[in-house]
């Protein structure tokens, strides 16, 4: 038996709600598809947060914390189970490291599903550090296992860390059953349709600027090639490059709740993935929304990120240099060959299945069961990177 407790709001673990961060994603389908196995419990405090902002919000939430802080550490100590943190999120509150210390104080086994590191801040964010790095190195050597979102990030943050012979199990990011229900057949093409599609935060490092020069520059030779931007601004992007969006007649810019985007995506003839691989943290990185276009099997052109080149090894994605002029070459190849694009969609098709959050919590499952069996974690040729490393 699998017993695990998850320091988060136990409401996440219920409803995924509106609006939500990847992070939330994660933490939500993850636990809900290892609590579909029969031989795995998963338990969490839920607490409220109060609507609105002001002083007396903040501390009403900072006791209703400490109180399912509290609750928490009683029901770890009780219980002894697989104690779960999402890092960072988890560790974003004082209580929440307290608990992951009561963890250490106790021996408690604790899993730390590493989705991001503090290089994503100088990559991506406004570059404040809500941790420290010596906690960061705290908690990557303290937890008993540790899952990771790919290989190349793994290697990266052991090396980084000196984390050789701790226990990892590699789960990436997925998708959930809706595309599967929403995208039962692999794309066809629409004559006379060229929509070019990008999802997530608007940001520096994340390629913005290089796909609003290619399609600008391909509209004006085919005014039917349209850019849609779904998400909202962010550190890093310059006003000029923001004005140039909102007044463009080739680009439409919305931000759509989390639940209307699987849909959204049905018009859609391309989907982008065009982070700055010269920058380590994306070079390194699994983003939700790639493993979401594999849902809808709609053609997906990818910038050559090393941690993202194994995903489409099948032929299924279309990987492209850094660059504007490789961008423009590649678009503009993709969208006069719809031939092309539907080869690429059934190629997808045939690998979906492998890229859903079903999957992951099984590999999750399997290295729980390995590590409590004593299992030296040898991976089977028949389930790569499914197991301890």
């Amino acid at each position: 038996m699998i017993r695990i407790f998850a320091v988060c709001n136990g409401t996440l673990l219920e409803k995924l709600g509106t609006g939500v961060s990847p992070t939330y994603t994660r933490i939500h389908f993850l636990l809900k598809e290892l609590a579909e196995y029969t031989d795995v419990t998963i338990d969490a405090v839920s607490y409220d947060i109060s609507p609105g902002g002001g002083i007396p919000r903040r501390v009403a939430d900072n006791v209703r914390k400490t109180l399912a802080a509290l609750r928490s550490a009683y029901r770890i100590r009780r219980d002894r189970p697989w104690v779960y943190f999402a890092y960072p999120h988890s560790m974003t509150t004082v209580q929440n490291r307290l608990l992951f210390s009561f963890c250490s104080f106790i021996g408690a086994r604790t899993i730390l599903d590493l989705h991001d590191t503090l290089e994503q801040t100088g990559a991506v964010g406004d570059g404040k550090e809500q941790l420290s790095r010596r906690f960061e190195a705290h908690s990557l050597k303290s937890a008993s296992m540790i899952v990771a979102l790919n290989q190349p990030m793994w290697d990266h943050v052991s090396r980084i860390y000196g984390l050789n012979g701790t226990p990892v199990v590699i789960a990436p990011n997925a998708f959930e059953d809706i595309f599967m229900h929403l995208y039962p057949e692999p794309y066809r093409a629409v004559n006379g349709r060229c929509n070019v599609c990008y999802i997530g935060a608007l940001t520096r490092n994340r390629g913005i600027d290089l796909l609003v020069e290619a399609c600008t520059a391909l509209h004006a030779a085919n005014p039917d090639i349209m850019l849609h931007l779904y998400g909202p601004y962010g550190p890093g992007l310059g006003q000029e490059l923001r004005d140039r969006i909102e007044h463009s007649d080739c680009i439409v810019r919305r931000e759509l709740p989390r639940e209307s985007i699987p849909a959204t995506l049905k018009s859609m003839d391309l989907l982008v993935m065009p982070y700055n691989p010269e920058e380590p943290y994306l070079n390194l990185s699994s983003p939700t929304k790639l493993y979401e276009y594999i849902g809808t099997t709609i053609p997906i052109l990818c910038t050559k990120c090393e941690s993202l080149m194994e995903i489409g090894s099948n032929g299924g994605i279309v990987y492209v240099d850094y660059s504007t002029e490789a961008f423009v070459a590649a678009i503009e190849d993709l969208l006069k060959n719809p031939g092309k694009r539907e080869d690429l969609s059934q190629r997808l098709f045939a690998v979906r299945e492998n890229h859903t959050w079903r999957e992951q919590a099984a590999r999750v499952r399997r290295g729980l069961l390995e590590y409590q069996s004593g299992r030296d974690g040898e991976r089977s040729e028949e389930e790569p990177g499914s197991t301890i490393r």
